[in-house]
């Protein structure tokens, strides 16, 4: 039987589904004289397609859409010549070989915006492969773009000035099309005789406007030989011939099949709309992604409406109260009208959405993206909500030095403590300089001499009653983009390095510097023995001479060493002795296929590790009350522990390391969950350290950065760190005051400070959620679940509060028995309620692990120390 894949062709006033069918080519390729041009539609621009449809409307170009999820094999791109691919963050590993495979015969795909970024690292590989680059990272201003080859180009291909990002070619054969504007001229759009890579979102207003965009599009399309006029649209939308699936097991088609038995496609008209034939797959993700906005929403807001008094009793009381027939109508009306409004539109399209799509899609998609924008609009930020919790942001280096006193930093201290921040990062030491006068660095920052700008800070940080902690890069010894601040040579080694060269870490090659895109760096070799002391002794300096908090290990780590580097880091002399010593075997003679190529992975590792506790142990003994962080890579254990040798799971397990800082950076919310995953796969349950996701606010919105924190107040965290104090602007700082700022009667605590107090208080403010929905009729519990429901919640509730009260060693057995007899029980109460609300259920469990993970905390640091 045939199978007809899903198509969607694009038409003035929306989408219109076409379905047909041509026997499928051994090549791959459409079999016709006529270029066809696909466009992608995924989860990541859903948001953005209507902006990406409207550029190509109205440059009257004719192209087919296909949805990611109907993309599962080189023969659903047989019907298209050439494939656009508008600001796809993430496919899947099939995804990507049916590409390669498509491309490699004769296919050509054009990119933009960071394609494959939130894949995985076999993926992004493949996608290196295929572009001959990739996206490396975002540039900090924005630039125009300067043509390597203007002649015969329109002046429009470089009249924007845009924000996008660096495209690293990692192929010779690739052709820089154009650079950024700026220092270097980094590239900008790459492309190859099959490929072409934007260096920005394209189709999205507020980066680029609408004829750059086409210009650059159609330059492109012109480039593989496509006539843009014959893509041209009339007044009909021809449909895109989709191919019939290869029969299964290696068997042909008959060479003298005649396609006349095969459904044909018919010419649709522009006004027509969607057909209750129309992929479901795509209705149940708009569905999901609305689901999942509103969830976040409206979770917001019950929990500021819990904070009533009302609802701080007892959950008993409040089952005595049901039964006495005390509880509300379901007509529940929230403080928050606006709010209240918005999720209520969005539960109505939420539950209408599917039917509605298969009457009228494009009416069903103007309602999705309405409600969508309701919700962002009225997200309820009029008070404030937020728990106890780590709220960081790193204070980097560029912002200290654009200061020159500490009256200079006092008004930035300001607005932290106003915004509600709790914690600083501060870029201690970066490149070898430490921004202090130090006894054991051989070099102050040369911008930062004459002032101590780490005691200042820590003054302006304890006078707010803020945390600071010292941000240290450890093994990244010399930086390219630091030493030209300097003004010297790129190949300087800087002030350590350059001292001591038997230090430098260094490639089989004999080079210092790694090849990742950015500023190239030289790392300290983590196994020389008399480097390590060095770091030892200057972390020590800063515990002992001054009253930080806390300090953070950065460039915890190797070198990346993948196949965009092409690099393998650890042959100094010493390392090789050291390993040959152990297995007999020079590493250097050593390749990834040899038998002892684990063992030198395995010794890499090892050196990262065993520095990581040792630090940990000679500060804690200077100063048992430090915490010790790490910024660390949240990608695929596997994938890090062979490009970095980053192995911070069992940093975890042996408590050397009392949080963990993820660098979980996204522009939007999905990206950031996505990323978010490794907290699942690594089954992070029952940790003792905390887990502190790290939010990048450069190009994100500040609706949107506060539904990162919004999501992760709903995971099983302890806080979030923003990254960085340059790009935090005044309307996040709004909001953050109104939410997260100092006007609450709630007490704050901080976890790794008082985690048996902050666990006591999370509870309680789950309870008073349940409380809330219980007596607003707004819960589905069964009359004998919500009675041992309601007890064993109030048996633990004062557990809690009376190990947060007296923190001993019986309070903590009790109240952990207790925990552990509630949460096994939790899934049957809450069965009928999770029946109709899967993510509030889901979210719930959540924070029931945070708060067993602060129990293990405070059982590891402050009950067993």
């Amino acid at each position: 039987m045939l199978k007809l894949n899903r198509i969607f062709c694009a038409s003035k006033i929306g989408l219109t589904l076409l379905v047909g069918g041509t026997v499928y080519s051994p090549t791959g390729m459409a079999q016709s004289s006529e270029a066809k041009l696909g466009v992608v539609v995924s989860r990541e621009n859903i948001g953005q397609w209507e902006q990406i449809t409207s550029r190509l409307d109205n440059a009257s170009i004719n192209y087919c859409v296909l949805d990611t999820r109907d993309w599962e094999s080189s023969q659903d791109l047989a019907s298209v010549n050439v494939l656009f691919l508008p600001n796809v963050n993430s496919i899947n590993s099939a995804q990507a070989n049916a590409l390669k495979t498509w491309v490699e015969n004769g296919g050509k795909v054009i990119a933009s915006g960071p394609m494959g970024e939130s894949s995985s690292g076999e993926v992004k590989n493949t996608l290196r492969d295929i572009f001959g680059g990739y996206w490396g990272f975002p540039i900090s201003q924005p630039s125009s773009l300067v043509l390597n080859n203007s002649e015969n180009n329109p002046n429009i291909l470089a009249s924007s000035s845009l924000r996008g990002g660096v495209i690293v070619p990692t192929d010779t054969g690739v052709k820089t099309e154009a650079s950024w504007s700026m220092s270097g001229n980094p590239p900008a759009v790459i492309s190859s005789n099959n490929a072409t890579f934007f260096g920005w979102r394209w189709g999205v207003d507020n980066i680029s406007n609408s004829d750059f965009d086409v210009a650059w599009l159609n330059n492109s399309l012109r480039g593989y030989g496509v006539n843009v006029t014959s893509l041209s649209r009339t007044g009909v939308v021809s449909p895109c011939d989709v191919p019939a699936m290869q029969p299964l097991r290696g068997d042909r088609p008959s060479t003298n099949q005649n396609s006349s038995n095969l459904p044909q496609p018919t010419p649709v008209a522009q006004n027509s709309l969607f057909s209750a034939n129309m992929p479901r797959q795509q209705v149940d993700q708009m569905v999901a992604e609305l689901n999942q906005l509103l969830h976040r929403v409206e979770n917001t807001l019950i929990k500021a409406d819990s904070q009533n008094e009302t609802y701080k009793t007892t959950m008993a009381q409040v089952v005595e109260q049901l039964s006495q027939g005390k509880g509300r109508e379901r007509s529940l009306i929230h403080s928050n009208i606006f709010a209240y409004n918005a999720i209520t539109e969005a539960q109505k399209i939420v539950q209408n959405f599917p039917e509605l799509a298969s009457r009228d899609f494009n009416n069903a998609r103007q309602n999705w993206l309405d409600a969508r924008r309701r919700l962002w609009d009225n997200y309820p930020v009029d008070r404030h909500f937020a728990q106890s919790e780590v709220r960081a942001i790193w204070l980097d280096r560029g912002t200290i030095v654009k200061a020159k006193s500490k009256a200079d930093l006092a008004p930035l201290f300001d607005r932290f403590a106003q915004a509600g921040i709790n914690t600083i990062f501060f870029e201690t030491v970066n490149a070898s300089y430490p921004v202090y006068p130090s006894k054991v660095a051989p070099e102050q920052n040369p911008m930062t001499r004459g002032w101590d700008p780490l005691q200042a800070s820590i003054e302006l940080a304890h006078e707010r009653d803020m945390e600071l902690h010292a941000w240290a890069w450890i093994f990244a010894g010399a930086n390219q983009g630091h030493n030209r601040l300097l003004n010297q040579p790129d190949n300087y080694l800087g002030p350590v390095l350059s001292r001591n060269p038997n230090w430098v870490l260094k490639d089989r090659d004999g080079q210092a510097f790694n090849r990742t895109p950015g500023f190239q760096k030289a790392f300290i070799d983590p196994a020389n023995p008399q480097a390590r002391e060095y770091l030892h002794r200057l972390l020590e300096e800063i515990v002992t001479n001054y009253d930080v908090d806390g300090i953070q290990y950065d460039y915890i780590r190797y070198p990346f060493q993948d196949r965009t580097t092409r690099q393998n880091f650890g042959y100094t002399d010493g390392s090789r002795r050291a390993f040959q010593n152990i297995h007999g075997v020079d590493p250097q003679t050593l390749t990834p296929n040899s038998p002892l190529w684990s063992q030198w992975l395995s010794f890499r590792i090892r050196q990262v590790d065993t520095f990581v506790q040792e630090s940990s142990d000679r500060l804690k003994a200077i100063d048992p009350d430090v915490t010790i962080s790490a910024a660390v890579f949240p990608m695929d254990r596997n994938e890090r522990l062979n490009v970095l040798q980053q192995n911070w799971e069992d940093w975890i397990r042996n408590q050397s390391v009392d949080m963990m800082v993820l660098m979980t950076y996204a522009l939007d919310t999905g990206s950031f969950e996505s990323r978010l995953q490794s907290l699942r796969d690594q089954n992070l349950n029952n940790s003792s350290s905390l887990i502190i996701p790290g939010i990048r606010l450069l190009n994100v919105p500040h609706t949107e950065a506060l539904d990162q924190v919004q999501l992760l107040r709903n995971l099983p965290t302890s806080g979030f760190a923003l990254f960085a104090a340059e790009n935090l602007n005044s309307n996040l700082e709004n909001m953050f005051e109104r939410t997260q700022g100092n006007g609450t009667t709630i007490p704050q605590f901080l976890p790794h400070r008082e985690p048996f107090k902050v666990a006591a208080q999370r509870y309680q403010a789950l309870v008073q959620e349940w409380n809330f929905l219980l007596l607003n009729n707004q819960m589905a519990i069964a009359s004998g679940n919500l009675d041992n429901w309601s007890v064993n919640a109030d048996v633990l509730n004062q557990a809690l509060q009376q190990l947060a009260e007296n923190p001993t060693e019986g309070n903590l057995k009790t109240a952990k028995n207790n925990f552990r007899r509630f949460k096994a029980g939790f899934a049957g109460y809450t069965r009928e309620h999770g029946n109709t609300r899967p993510l509030q259920v889901e979210s719930w469990q959540n924070r029931l692990v945070a708060i067993e993970n602060l129990l293990n905390y405070g059982e590891a640091r402050a009950i067993k120390r």
